[in-house]
């Protein structure tokens, strides 16, 4: 429901920096039984005669619901707004099987919740009765927003963070298993639903949640054989997605989409098509695109206050839409910012003035049935450097092949001028594929030669049948945010080896015939002049008439958003774990 400001009652003013929330914690029973347990924040000034609005925010996997008036959530109060925070099923204090946010569940869960919170807090209602209520959070957060969104019609307002649109890709794009982030995630939610219940602090102590098997026999069915090929292993992560529930059930509330560039678990191909989605939909939509996310942003991209920047463009929308304030100006459709760690405001991703740099290359391959293995002093430096993010794992983040690797070969796309030019949207990368074996997996990665750097850290992969001779295959591809120097190459890397995503099982030698489609703009105001050694793609060159963004205050962007969460230290202990075992066997 898209609320105007006419329609609105009165509600209460943004609340004073005197005085404390009223902060109480209660176990609210679910639909099935299950007990949820949850944290309601009132802020000062807020009661049944100055009622207002409610901004439900839960927490990311293996955390728990926020219990103290700090971080975002105090900035929620402080613009005065009723905050609910709660243990999703499986997870803190709260009992049941954690099933990743499915619509019959985790949805339901949180549609009793709100049922409860009006029936306890002074909540605004519109002039038709409805009342006002937005949600906030993300990750794991992020996914139960849309499903609220599309199931629950009290909703008015969601600003998901870091989260995905469909699992199928998130996890199995191509056809081929992100085997890194599954395992360390497997791994962290085991630990976290089995324990948390167990804290004497809990109101249902002794509680003890757990996984819904079927995460169990994905995860299993994938490391066997390096693929999902059970249609029930696929319908249950398309049932957490709005790319599988958003057919019937579609989100038309506005919502405003924050991705993170860096963040290879949910990419900005991810938040592209929840915003796109929802715009589709005629209500309005924004992307903002972040360093960082389930990474952290790489030391050396520049600083553009991240946090703070999304905190405000959250505050702003849910100003604008859920108070109904329409004088609140909520900005570009999509802001962006790069590592050159300035913001900019454009019309699309990718932008209508972008043009595409393309290219085409061949090269043999080998596919080896090889165990691919971190190495381990790497591993251990960025465990001994990490500070508050996880950092670029071998097994979370897109590698550069090394030079005269039989397993992978560059395809040189174009050069940037005189001016730096921004890479942003989704690129579109094809593969032609004959050879001798079964079937062979190809990740496909953008890098920029002379920083020796892949773009945001990403890769895409795709399975490629063989038994017919040859095969075309389009490779899904992570949407991008970067820039590149000025006089820097974009080249375009293939390889049969990758330890993020699972490599084929079998041998193979293969002859590929790759071409990309890459969206570039020169943000500068005016356009530079072709280099004499232009290669293909380099007068790609556009003005951009968008002004940069307001730059914001100091901050930190959170991976996950929500309570105290345990999800960075023990993904780094798992992989740690992992990368340990896979050495000694």
């Amino acid at each position: 429901m898209l609320v105007g400001a006419a329609g609105v009652v009165a509600v209460a003013p943004a609340a004073s920096a005197q005085g404390a929330p009223a902060i109480s914690r209660r176990v609210v029973t679910s639909f099935d039984g299950t007990p949820i347990v949850v944290n309601l924040f009132v802020p000062p000034g807020v009661s049944a005669d100055a009622p207002a609005p409610l901004v439900l925010q839960t927490h990311g996997w293996g955390g728990s619901g926020q219990r103290k008036a700090d971080g975002f959530l105090a900035e929620l109060l402080d613009a005065g707004y009723i905050v609910l925070t709660w243990d999703q099923r499986g997870f803190g204090c709260s009992g049941g099987e954690a099933a990743i946010d499915k619509p019959d569940r985790e949805g339901r869960d949180v549609s009793a919740l709100v049922d409860w919170a009006l029936d306890h807090a002074p909540v605004a209602r519109d002039s038709s009765g409805d009342p006002l209520i937005g949600m906030s959070g993300g990750s794991y957060a992020g996914g139960i927003q849309t499903v609220l969104a599309a199931h629950d019609p009290r909703i008015d307002v969601i600003t998901p963070r870091v989260s995905w649109f469909d699992l199928r890709y998130s996890l199995y794009s191509g056809e081929v298993v992100n085997q890194g982030w599954s395992l360390l995630l497997y791994a962290a939610g085991l630990i976290t639903t089995t324990s948390g219940g167990l804290d004497p602090d809990c109101p249902t102590f002794p509680q003890a949640g757990g996984l819904d098997p079927a995460i169990t026999t994905a995860i299993t069915e994938g490391l066997a054989s390096g693929a999902l090929r059970s249609s029930a292993a696929q319908r249950f992560l398309a049932a957490s997605g709005l790319g599988g529930y958003g057919r019937s059930h579609p989100v038309s509330v506005p919502t405003l989409v924050v991705q993170g560039s860096t963040d290879t678990l949910f990419d900005l191909t991810d938040g592209y098509r929840i915003f796109d989605h929802v715009r589709s939909q005629g209500v309005p939509a924004k992307l903002v695109v972040f360093c960082g996310g389930h990474l952290a942003c790489p030391p050396e991209y520049g600083s553009a206050d991240d946090e703070a920047h999304s905190d405000a463009a959250v505050l702003a929308w849910l100003a604008r839409y859920l108070r109904g304030d329409a004088s609140v100006d909520t900005g570009a459709t999509v802001e962006y910012r790069t590592n050159e760690g300035v913001w900019r405001g454009v019309d699309d991703f990718a932008p209508s003035d972008s043009v595409a740099m393309t290219g085409q290359g061949q090269g043999s391959l080998l596919s080896i049935p090889l165990l691919e293995l971190p190495d381990v002093s790497k591993l251990v430096d960025m465990v001994t450097g990490y500070s508050g993010g996880l950092p670029d794992l071998p097994v979370t983040a897109g590698q550069l092949s090394a030079a005269g690797d039989a397993r992978a070969f560059t395809v040189p796309l174009g050069r940037a001028g005189d001016e730096p030019l921004d890479v942003v949207g989704i690129p579109d990368v094809e593969v032609e594929v004959s050879g001798l074996g079964t079937e062979v997996v190809l990740m496909a990665k953008l890098v920029d030669r002379e920083a020796g750097r892949v773009l945001n850290l990403q890769e895409g992969a795709v399975r490629v049948p063989l038994l017919g001779g040859s095969a075309t295959r389009s490779v899904p591809m992570p949407g991008l945010a970067y820039t590149l120097a000025p006089g820097h190459h974009l080249d375009l890397q293939i390889s049969t080896a990758s330890l993020m995503h699972g490599n084929a099982r079998l041998p193979a030698t293969v002859d590929v015939v790759a071409s990309a489609s890459v969206p570039t703009r020169h943000a500068g105001p005016t356009a530079p002049a072709p280099s004499p050694d232009t290669a293909p793609g380099d007068d790609n060159a556009v003005p951009d008439p968008a002004p940069n963004a307001p730059t914001p205050a100091p901050g930190r962007m959170p991976a996950t958003g929500g309570g105290p969460n345990p999800l960075v230290p023990l993904l780094l202990a798992a992989t740690a774990v992992i990368t340990l075992r896979l050495r000694r066997a």
